[in-house]
């Protein structure tokens, strides 16, 4: 689920297009629950704490590519894995 925090009003994101500076996301996977803060990117949507970036790619049209998400995960050794995704709900 998204939440924009406008002023601690943290309303429920319905389309990507909505999303605001303060913005975060919350993950429950593969028992791990996260809360990822917006974090504005130029060639993507971004949502990370510098261990986990969950991320909608564009697609070619320019729109956010929902239905696709990916969670990278920076492992201890520096490495990166990248979990591939399915929302639980694609109204985003």
């Amino acid at each position: 689920m998204i939440r924009n925090n406008i002023n601690g009003d943290f309303s429920i994101v319905e389309k990507i297009s909505e999303l605001k500076p303060g913005a975060f996301i919350n993950i429950d996977w593969n028992k791990t629950k996260l809360m990822l803060p917006y974090s504005l990117r130029k060639d993507y949507i971004s949502f990370t704490d510098k261990k986990w970036d969950w991320r909608y790619q564009f697609n070619e049209d320019g729109s956010p590519d929902i239905n696709n998400p990916s969670l990278h995960e920076l492992l201890p050794s520096g490495e990166i894995k990248t979990h591939f995704c399915e929302t639980a709900d694609n109204k985003v």
